[in-house]
């Protein structure tokens, strides 16, 4: 049968949409929001907790963006292991862990009066990378065995629904990350061009980093904690 254009498209976003009656699903959409937007976050603030808490340049930050960049890739080798010798979710929560442990050295080490150049910045960065690389590869290992459970309660193959639920949901729920953490920034006082901040512009990039990090990292482990494939 030929649909007319309003009912193609009727047609397409029910399709989408009901992908979401599917548990394993809606579960696995939640580690993955869990593990994406804690980076997102941390990603929109490490720069500026680097160059105005570390006393770093941005120089400095991208240097060690790719060192934790070249860690992730190490991740994801062991990440590949982890979830075939235990399971997917585990290995959720033991790289949420390493990552949490990276971002709470990181503010320990800041609080402590350790400063850019200091040696000692690596350890937290290898420990967020580790955890990093394998909530990057995870979520996207287990995303291909959506369509088989799908198969088995709709009899339809839809794998290209289920990715698009996926990257729409991440690319809006990115926007709002970013965005979200710019407006707290801005409420506790950061001035975005200025080449000093104040004590409590910093202290709020803290808590960006730290709080906001790891209560997405929180919400994606519970999430796992359901999550049987």
């Amino acid at each position: 049968e030929r649909l007319g254009l309003w009912d193609a498209f009727r047609a397409l976003y029910a399709n989408l949409f009901s992908t979401l009656r599917i548990r394993a699903f809606r579960l696995h959409l939640g580690m993955y929001l869990g593990g994406y937007i804690s980076q997102d976050v941390f990603n929109a603030a490490f720069t500026f907790f680097v160059v105005f808490a570390l006393l770093g340049t941005i120089s400095t930050a991208s240097t060690l963006l790719g060192f934790m960049y070249i860690v992730q890739f190490v991740a994801v080798m062991i990440a590949i292991t982890m979830a075939l010798r235990s399971s997917p979710a585990r290995a959720y929560q033991l790289a949420a862990l390493s990552f949490a442990i990276g971002v709470i050295v990181l503010l320990a080490m800041w609080s402590a009066g350790v400063r850019s150049g200091s040696a000692l910045l690596w350890v937290p960065i290898i420990f967020a990378g580790l955890g990093r690389g394998a909530l990057n590869f995870i979520p996207w290992a287990t995303y291909n065995y959506m369509a088989d459970v799908d198969e088995l309660v709709t009899g339809r193959r839809r794998e290209g629904a289920f990715a698009g639920v996926m990257t729409f949901v991440r690319k809006v729920t990115q926007s709002a990350a970013v965005a979200g953490v710019t407006a707290v920034m801005s409420f506790g006082g950061f001035v975005s061009g200025a080449q000093v901040q104040s004590e409590q512009a910093i202290n709020t990039l803290a808590l960006v980093l730290g709080i906001g990090t790891i209560a997405m990292l929180i919400f994606g482990v519970l999430v796992s904690l359901r999550f049987r494939l």
